[in-house]
């Protein structure tokens, strides 16, 4: 098992960190404050307090009791953390992207447009993927952790050939940033219209990306 496959696999490591706090959000959205702090104090005791999502989900927790200043520190410490850390938000899981391109499908918009990408590099160290992604993902854009080591960016309101021109910047990135880690494997896939579906997207992008690792990391659409 490669690194990057043990740090989004295993338990207590920043993956199940990030999963967890969006469970708390979850949880805040639905009203349930109390499961929530519970859920929140539960991952302080074994991540620790220095983490960006997780000081975040406190804030939201905090202004949901209408705490405003523990929200506020809660806050600030979150704002000093993921500068640090070069964070905008946590990674969202395959099944809750998967999940908000249904919730866009029933609302039945004719002029939706997006476009999928799902990437891996073999040899990336732990970590470098997605955090070259955060860099590069707009605040609109969803980034989410893919099947085995592979990544997945949505990006709204984008077309294939824009779409083509992102993951061009994405390889040019990739390759200032990690040189002796080889080329991204990329398949990138356009929304069709109103006859799409959520799976059918995910699944052209994924098929494209699985031709990509065959062939040697060209670029492919699904």
């Amino acid at each position: 098992m490669t690194p990057d496959k043990v740090l989004r696999a295993s338990p207590n490591t920043l993956g199940d960190l990030e999963q967890g706090c969006a469970d708390a959000r979850r949880l805040i959205t639905d009203g349930a404050l109390d499961a929530a702090r519970s859920r929140l104090d539960e991952l302080r005791k074994i991540h620790g307090d220095d983490h960006a999502a997780m000081q975040e989900s406190f804030s939201v927790l905090a202004e949901a009791h209408g705490d405003f200043a523990v929200a506020l520190a809660h806050h600030k410490r979150f704002h000093a953390l993921a500068i640090a850390g070069g964070v905008s938000s946590p990674l969202a899981s395959r099944d809750q992207l998967l999940a908000r391109l249904v919730e866009r499908q029933e609302q039945q918009a004719p002029d939706m447009t997006w476009c999928l990408v799902a990437l891996a590099a073999a040899r990336a160290p732990a970590g470098a993927l997605p955090h070259m992604l955060r860099q590069q993902c707009r605040s609109q854009d969803v980034l989410a952790l893919g099947q085995g080591e592979a990544m997945l960016m949505l990006l709204h309101d984008v077309d294939l050939p824009t779409g083509r021109k992102v993951c061009e910047r994405f390889r040019a990135v990739w390759m200032q940033q990690q040189p002796t880690a080889g080329p991204l494997s990329m398949g990138l896939t356009a929304w069709r219209g109103p006859g799409d579906t959520g799976s059918g997207l995910l699944g052209r992008a994924e098929h494209a990306l699985a031709r990509s690792q065959r062939e040697g990391a060209p670029f492919r659409t699904g």
